[in-house]
């Protein structure tokens, strides 16, 4: 059995090996307990709307099912929550994956070339199995053709297989 100080480490080790493959980067300071609680604009007129996004935003960090999509217009919060949904998972012991859409597409072309760390199949498959995923900024109307094929065929993985999925979009 481990002492105290062991199981501290051990977690410690475990919290962190989540957090290198959640991919959040600096998004790994958006949580629940540090944004205010009327958005990131402070606009009144919205502080409702962004209340119950954030509440519905905890519930779906503790028990996520499904596909928990954020709408809105740039600033409104809408990155912030979803990394603070993904480092909840991570918190609580879960892995979480984050990328930015654009991102994402931009690391599946590369992966075609000769020299790429990682072959294009071995990235696709290792987004499209991840146990939990963020997809930050989708945007299918601005996509080529092969981005919005690619999109879909993932989008459609991860809904035949019941995985829990975070989508922003504008």
């Amino acid at each position: 059995m481990p002492c105290r100080c062991v199981k501290i480490e051990i977690q410690k080790e475990q919290e962190n090996r989540l957090l290198k493959y959640s991919n959040l980067g600096a998004l790994s300071a958006c949580l629940f307990n540090t944004i205010s609680q009327s958005g990131l604009s402070g606009d009144s007129a919205n502080q409702t709307l962004f209340q119950n996004a954030l509440e519905a935003a905890k519930a779906y960090a503790a028990d996520p099912q499904g596909w928990f999509i954020l709408i809105g217009p740039s600033g409104s919060g809408k990155t912030y929550l979803a990394a603070a949904i993904a480092n909840e998972r991570i918190k609580n012991g879960f892995p979480a994956f984050f990328q930015t859409v654009p991102d994402l597409l931009d690391h599946l072309r590369s992966a075609f070339a000769p020299d790429s760390a990682m072959s294009y199949d071995e990235l696709f498959a290792r987004v499209c199995q991840a146990p939990f995923l963020v997809l930050d900024d989708l945007d299918i109307k601005q996509s080529k053709e092969w981005a919005r094929e690619k999109l879909y065929q993932l989008l459609n993985h991860r809904f035949i297989h019941e995985l829990p999925t975070v989508i922003t979009s504008s």
